[in-house]
């Protein structure tokens, strides 16, 4: 086992939080597909409607979303490829893992790619909508937990997918402010014309 694995609470959590229920399992198999990059592109739509109430500029309003989406993806896909870690059920006896939905194994487990997705959205909502975006963070807490109860992503992949979103977001939000305030910057007068 890889040391960064050698102390994950992975199993406690799994253990702790396994209600031999079919309405939990649905729960947590509900939690991870809302954090699908197609789901959580369209929860930041419903998202900014929600908040605006207008449909008109809707995807111009969602496109830091969008933006913040996207740049999480891309360095969890890089960091995945790099650090190159296995999954619990590579490492862990089958027997002793709750399993839901596809069982995954393999060697791409750091980080979640789901959590740095909700983790984005939550922190790019929670940046921009302030408090009233407590759905965002709700989906990213239930959704980064939902991968340790499915069976697919140790604790620590876990949280370094929704510290990459968060980073992935606030990155999104500097730039933004950033190119606001060039825009509505005072332009200096141009030359004086002699007539």
């Amino acid at each position: 086992m890889p040391p960064l694995y050698q102390h994950d609470p992975f199993l406690f959590v799994q253990h702790l939080l396994w209600c031999d229920s079919a309405f939990t399992d649905v729960v947590w198999m509900g939690a991870t597909v809302a954090c699908e990059g197609w789901a959580v592109t369209l929860i930041a739509l419903l998202f900014v409607y929600w908040r605006t109430r207008r449909l008109r500029g809707l995807v111009r309003a969602t496109l830091p979303f969008f933006a913040a989406l996207l740049l999480a993806g891309l360095f969890a896909q890089v960091l995945k490829e790099v650090v190159r870690t296995p999954r619990p059920l590579s490492v862990l006896d089958p027997g002793t893992v709750h399993v839901l939905l596809d069982p995954l194994r393999g060697t791409r487990s750091f980080p979640s790619g789901h959590s740095a997705s909700a983790g984005a959205l939550a922190t790019y909502g929670l940046l921009r909508y302030r408090c009233s975006a407590w759905p965002l963070l709700l989906l990213a807490v239930l959704g980064g937990l939902s991968r340790i109860m499915v069976g697919a992503h140790w604790t620590v992949d876990v949280l370094g997918g929704l510290a990459l979103g968060a980073f992935a977001a606030a990155i999104v939000w500097l730039v933004e402010g950033h190119l606001s305030r060039r825009v509505s910057a005072p332009r200096p007068p141009g030359p004086v014309q002699a007539a």
